[in-house]
């Protein structure tokens, strides 16, 4: 399976056991060969506490030819196998965990924004970044390191015991005290999983913190905010303290075992009578055998996290994949619906069904007074559209734009044709954005910044219209397109799209509060939500509607008609 070109299979709905398994599957080479440079590692440090048997000896004969060549490959062939042992673990788990970033982007693209509403921005980043994270330690530190002490203790153990078995014995105070250290470190997951959960918080309200800064920091202090972040903080690093105080409890249990174990091992040859030369090739292999269990205790320690991890990225694919309750409520007439002439909606507008009818191939506009609700029922629509299969542009009052080109703003990823290029450009003519550059092919190259920063708030917006254009969609939705934008500038737009036929078998639907906007419509949709009346109170033609005085849509626009 190559490792640059393709993706792993989707993996995230597997169990953590399962996604391992399938890891060592997919790149059993290497970590064949990874198994085969520990075995030649530990193989060759084996040798070493012989050589220092050797050494001590050649010192008390009083002699100094000493085996520098003979240490020096040793230390060589070391280096050499140890580092590729780790590069042939580490590697793969880093496609790993890149290929499970992509996977759960793939499913927050494809995805609702009203599924996971109730995520923050420092919520998502700690799973999409930090627990992988997490992950990606457990795949290549963690099986690393249990390779390690398998072969370690398939090496060393009749090495050891070559000098003599009771001094394997010895061994016991070290291993116990590691399995301690591991049981204690095991009741921590938690205080992990909760210290997780406060980062996330921690990392929103500093995301929070930059966002606000241009508008809000620089001129008024928010106190409430900084105590929340004070809160939050001293939270995380409450629960953090809580998972790593036992940790560092008995983390002397670790020194204490290798003590005792020496101690025996001592009393071991000199009840043996081995020789003094023969403790230091004991203490030799003590501390190879240190390296393997010392391992063991933080295998636990990684492996409580990543369950901990693990558990939030579930948490969150539930929520991607589960419909909402707004979903279930939203029904579309969808027999035949591309054959209809018309789009039927049964949509939530305030714990009421409102059933909306939008005709084909035209212009309709929703008004409304202000907080009526007339941005909730169009992200309905653009939803319904979405379960249903029809290509849709929509656009937000506030829509957002990426840290990248102008070009790459206005087609998403979608490599242009040359026709596609021309027509952007006119757009960029056309809604008056070559005021940024009159030289239209810097213009594209342009790097607008993270969320079109070094655009104005009418640019980002008109930047977003253009992209719904000319992005393929049959159905277009623009929420109070034109608020920034004067009439006259407004009118200019509308008349030359509509002279362009670029709307032509589209259907497009939007909302508004200026007549001018409303005057380019042909269907309008009057929202109402004052007392008892609440749903639509009147729809038809736009010319019909404007033309019958005293009637709502007239009066609701009279005072724009002065």
């Amino acid at each position: 399976m190559g490792l640059y070109n393709q993706f792993m299979p989707h993996r995230l709905g597997h169990s953590l056991l399962k996604l391992i398994a399938l890891q060592l599957k997919d790149y059993a080479h290497y970590y064949i060969f990874a198994l085969i440079t520990l075995i030649l590692t530990h193989y060759i440090q084996s040798h070493l506490p012989f050589m220092a048997k050797e050494i001590a000896d050649l010192i008390e004969k009083g002699s100094h030819e000493f085996p520098f060549i003979a240490l020096l490959l040793l230390a060589l062939g070391i280096i050499l196998f140890r580092t590729s042992s780790r590069l042939l673990f580490f590697y793969p788990a880093r496609v790993m965990q890149r290929n499970l970033r992509v996977e759960i982007l793939e499913k927050l693209e494809e995805t609702i924004p009203e599924r996971y509403r109730n995520y923050s921005d420092g919520q998502i980043f700690q799973t999409v970044y930090n627990d992988f994270e997490q992950i990606r330690t457990l795949v290549g530190f963690a099986l690393l390191q249990f390779g390690n002490i398998v072969i370690a203790c398939a090496i060393l153990i009749p090495k050891l015991s070559s000098l003599s078995p009771k001094l394997l014995i010895a061994l016991s105070p070290m291993l116990i005290t590691f399995l301690i250290f591991t049981l204690i470190v095991s009741n921590n997951r938690k205080y992990f999983k909760a210290s997780q959960d406060m980062a996330a918080e921690v990392q929103n309200h500093i995301m929070e913190s930059y966002k606000g800064k241009a508008t809000i920091k620089n001129y008024q202090a928010e106190k409430a905010f900084l105590e929340i972040f004070r809160t939050h903080s001293f939270k995380e690093l409450y629960n953090s303290f809580k998972g790593g105080i036992s940790i560092s409890i008995s983390m002397p249990l670790i020194p204490l075992g290798v003590g005792l174990s020496l101690i025996w091992g001592a009393m071991i040859i000199k009840d043996l009578d081995l020789g003094t030369t023969h403790l230091i090739t004991f203490s030799g292999f003590s501390f190879l055998f240190l390296e393997p269990l010392m391992f063991v205790s933080w295998i636990g320690v990684v492996t409580v996290s990543a369950l901990a991890s693990w558990k939030r990225i579930r948490e969150l694919l539930i929520i991607l994949e589960t419909q909402s309750d707004l979903e279930k409520k939203l029904k579309m007439n969808n027999s035949d619906v591309q054959k209809k002439t018309e789009f039927e909606f049964n949509l939530n507008f305030w714990d009421k069904t409102l059933k909306v009818v939008i005709p084909k191939n035209k212009i309709s506009v929703l008004i409304g007074k202000t907080g009526c609700g007339k941005s909730e029922i169009l992200k309905q629509i653009a939803l319904c559209l979405k379960q249903e299969g029809v290509q849709t542009s929509y656009v937000s009052q506030a829509p957002y734009l990426y840290n990248d080109r102008l070009t790459d703003n206005i087609f998403l990823g979608h490599i242009p044709t040359d026709e596609q290029l021309k027509q952007a450009k006119w757009l960029l003519e056309l809604f008056e954005l070559t005021y940024i550059n009159r030289d239209l092919s810097e213009l594209m190259k342009m790097e607008i910044g993270e969320n079109g920063k070094r655009l104005s708030g009418g640019q980002s917006k008109r930047l977003a219209l253009i992209r719904s254009l000319i992005l393929p969609s049959q159905v277009i939705i623009w929420d109070d397109p034109f608020s920034s934008v004067d009439v006259i500038l407004e009118k200019s737009i509308f008349l030359k799209l509509k002279e362009s036929n670029i709307f032509q078998g589209k259907t497009v639907i939007m909302c508004g509060h200026r007549l001018t906007t409303v005057k380019h419509a042909d269907n309008l949709i009057y929202l109402c939500h004052e007392n008892d009346s609440v749903g639509i109170l009147e729809q038809g033609s736009v010319e019909k509607l404007l033309s019958i005085k005293n009637g709502p849509s007239y009066e609701f626009f009279e005072k724009q008609m002065v």
